[in-house]
């Protein structure tokens, strides 16, 4: 099996981020987004890679105990391979060492794969935002460490 190595962003990977962000996800963030997080003091920006390759990313944010995962995604040929574990472990680890005490995220209603991995790893719906992804809705959850 392939090594996941997980490191900080630089702005030389920009644009592969970009590229998987275009292709896979439905609420695309800009350039500007990106960047405008890769230069907030509270948030991180990790990358995952296989042999030198980008196959997908995650951004948080952390603000006193609380952490707030942006966006995680793995490209399209690498999924159900268990990186987006990978990744979301890697991130619940700098919670822990940061003594975060809640974790919260948004995502798709109809993001079934991704409702399942966050239940998996005991987020809870907590709310929902009607029609935030395009008329769609956004389910709210919460993780407590």
């Amino acid at each position: 099996m392939d090594t996941l190595i997980i490191s900080n962003f630089k702005e030389e990977n920009l644009e592969k981020i970009l590229e998987i962000e275009n292709k896979i996800s439905y609420n695309q963030w800009t350039r500007q987004m990106f960047l405008d997080e890769y230069n907030n003091k509270s948030s991180f920006f990790k990358i995952a890679y296989i042999q030198n390759n980008i196959i997908g990313f995650i951004i948080y944010r952390i603000i006193l105990d609380e952490a707030e995962i942006l966006n995680i995604v793995v490209d399209t040929p690498f999924r159900g391979k268990h990186f987006g574990k990978e990744l979301l472990n890697n991130a619940i680890t700098d919670f822990l060492n940061k003594n975060i005490k809640n974790i919260f995220l948004e995502v798709r209603k109809s993001n079934l794969v991704a409702i399942n991995l966050y239940k998996e790893y005991g987020f809870n719906e907590y709310s929902i935002r009607k029609k935030y992804y395009n008329n769609e809705d956004a389910i709210l959850m919460k993780k407590t460490l």
